[in-house]
C-alpha cells in the first residue's frame, strides 16, 4: 500500500488577498467617483449663488434709479454717463420706442482690470400704463471665454 503524504495547496492565501484587495479598490473607486461628483455639484450651485447675487444686484441699481432718480422716464430718459453702480459708470442707451414702450439696455461692467459685464437688465417702459417690467441678468465671472460662465435671471413687474 502507497501512502501519500498530504502536502497543503499552496495559492490559497494569495487569491483571498487579491480578491480583498481588488474589492477594497471597487469601493475606494466608487467613493472616490461620489465624492468627485459633490465636489462639481456644489461648486456649480455656488456659481449659480454667485450669479444670482450679480443679477440681484443690477435689478437693485435699477430699481433705485427707475424710482428715486426716475432715470428710465419714458419721456426723458437720463444721460449717459450718469448712472453709477458699485462705483462703476453703468451703460445705459435706450434701443428703441414703439408701440408705446420704451426699451432700455443697462449694462453694468465688471471692475478694472478684468473688464466684460458683471450684469444687464432690460427695462420696459410704457407710456399708457406707466407699468414698468424689468429682467435683470447676472453673471457668475467676467470672463466671457469661460466655458462655466454660469447666468441666472430675476423678473419684476410693477
Amino acid at each position: 500500500m502507497m501512502t501519500h503524504s498530504h502536502t497543503p495547496q499552496r495559492g490559497f492565501t494569495l487569491l483571498v488577498a487579491v480578491v480583498l484587495a481588488s474589492v477594497s479598490l471597487a469601493i475606494g473607486i466608487s467613493l472616490l467617483n461620489i465624492s468627485y461628483k459633490q465636489i462639481v455639484l456644489a461648486s456649480a450651485g455656488k456659481q449659480s449663488q454667485n450669479a444670482f447675487y450679480a443679477a440681484d444686484s443690477v435689478l437693485e441699481c435699477v430699481l433705485y434709479y427707475d424710482q428715486q432718480v426716475d432715470a428710465f422716464n419714458y419721456t426723458t430718459p437720463a444721460a449717459a454717463g450718469s448712472i453709477l453702480c458699485n462705483g462703476l459708470a453703468v451703460t445705459s442707451h435706450t434701443t428703441g420706442q414703439a408701440g408705446g414702450v420704451r426699451t432700455t439696455t443697462f449694462t453694468v461692467p465688471c471692475p478694472p482690470p478684468t473688464g466684460g459685464e458683471q450684469g444687464r437688465a432690460t427695462i420696459y417702459k410704457t407710456s399708457v400704463t406707466a407699468a414698468t417690467q424689468i429682467f435683470a441678468q447676472g453673471y457668475n465671472t467676467c470672463d466671457t471665454a469661460n466655458a462655466r460662465r454660469t447666468e441666472r435671471g430675476l423678473k419684476i413687474v410693477y
